[in-house]
């Protein structure tokens, strides 16, 4: 199966979903996170655009916004996770979620995940974009 064939499916079977996803799924456009409002898609030759809906139409997303729709693509539909972008040689395990993406919420802060909690309040890691790691040097 080709990419936009697979694509194609995950938009069909999203279209049915009982999720936000099932409110966003529209024709050659795979909903993959929702901004509450603005609304991240993959479509089905490989770029992410965002709807900002009354703002105007959708646009592509800047790298950043690419890596981290991508990331949640590989979350939200399993079949994608070889989307997501691999961590290159010259990256590091991020400092701020210890490599899961994720930062716990604590008393209206960000913290820095802790091994072995599971926190029930969590942002994805803005230090790097949910992916776990960061390029240095």
């Amino acid at each position: 199966m080709t990419n936009a064939e697979l694509i194609d499916r995950l938009i069909e079977e999203a279209a049915h979903a009982l999720d936000w996803r099932g409110n966003c799924a529209t024709s050659g456009r795979l909903p993959v996170f929702n901004l509450w409002g603005p609304v991240m898609y993959l479509t089905p030759d490989g770029e992410v655009v965002i709807d900002h809906e009354d703002d105007g139409p959708a646009r592509l997303a800047e790298p950043a916004e690419r890596d981290f729709a991508l990331a949640r693509a590989a979350e939200q539909y399993p079949e994608l996770a070889y989307l997501k972008p691999p961590k290159p040689p010259n990256s590091a395990t991020c400092s701020l979620c210890c490599g899961r993406g994720r930062v716990a919420v604590s008393q209206w802060a960000i913290v820095p995940w802790q091994d072995g909690q599971e926190p029930r309040s969590f942002v994805y890691c803005p230090k790097c974009n949910s992916l776990g790691w960061t390029v240095t040097g």
